[in-house]
């Protein structure tokens, strides 16, 4: 973790059958500062005994939502990792430990549309850009859940409309390659035009839909902002990444500069993962 901050968990909603909604408040003198960004996250202690599929003891959670004194974050309660056994052990008085915030969501002042596609772990960022989007800003958003019982109302003073679709999220193929494709055959997402795209879900899948608007819609990589939330197969990723040498290990680090954007760097790293069977 970068800085470390105290925090104890205040209160807990379920919000739908798999999302639960944490309020962390943070220990008395902490100077946390929010990056103001909608998707901002942070990395959050959860005791996890092993590392993640990108090196991390820690897991990343969104901010979705900021309160006084706190921060409120969801977790999807998939699974039995790390993570989501935290989210359904963590009660009112547990203490937390988290890292500073980050976020991608960086909108060009020239853009017109906000597209915002993503899985179930993406929705708590989506929330927040909407409630915290203004009257003159316009989006569509798409929406993969496990079930239509993970629906929830998407508040915002912004001109939005909402497409719920079932599929994905651990329980069958993705559909974001398809919604990708659907929204470049009607329009929505012209790459002559002033749209700005934002999609975040699994990692491999958003990988493909990487390489698809690359190869497939041409859409300037300035208009768009792909990342990858979690793994479906995080223990073989784990496994592969290990059993690369120092070497290989050394030339990934080399490729991944701070000194250019995320999506400059992907158009060096993904044939670099491919060529090594990643």
């Amino acid at each position: 973790m970068e800085s470390i901050y105290g925090t104890t968990v205040t209160a807990r909603q379920q919000v739908t059958p798999q999302m639960v909604r944490l309020t962390l408040k943070f220990d008395e003198g902490t100077e946390w500062t929010t990056t103001g960004l909608g998707d901002e996250f942070i990395h959050i202690d959860v005791n996890a005994e092993t590392l993640d599929a990108d090196g991390h003891s820690e897991r990343h959670y969104t901010v979705s939502g900021l309160v006084e004194g706190g921060i409120e974050v969801e977790v999807f309660l998939h699974g039995h990792g790390p993570g989501a056994t935290w989210g359904r052990e963590a009660a009112i008085g547990d203490a937390v430990k988290i890292s500073d915030p980050f976020g991608y969501y960086k909108v060009p002042a020239d853009a017109g549309l906000r597209v915002l596609v993503g899985d179930l772990t993406a929705l708590p960022a989506v929330a927040r850009i909407l409630a915290e989007a203004s009257a003159d800003e316009r989006f569509h958003v798409v929406v993969e859940l496990p079930s239509l019982s993970e629906t929830r109302d998407l508040p915002t003073a912004a001109t939005a409309t909402v497409d719920w679709r079932v599929g994905g999220n651990g329980i069958g193929p993705s559909l974001l390659p398809d919604i990708v494709r659907e929204l470049s055959d009607n329009g929505t997402v012209d790459p002559a035009g002033d749209e700005y795209l934002w999609i975040a879900g699994e990692s491999k899948v958003t990988r493909k839909v990487r390489t698809q608007l690359r190869h497939e819609v041409k859409l300037p990589i300035t208009r768009q902002r792909i990342v990858g939330y979690w793994h479906a197969n995080a223990e073989q990723v784990q496994e592969a990444w290990d059993a690369l040498s120092d070497d290989l290990k050394a030339q990934y680090m080399a490729i991944w500069r701070e000194d250019r954007t995320d999506e400059e760097n992907w158009l060096e790293l993904e044939p670099f993962l491919q060529s090594v069977g990643h």
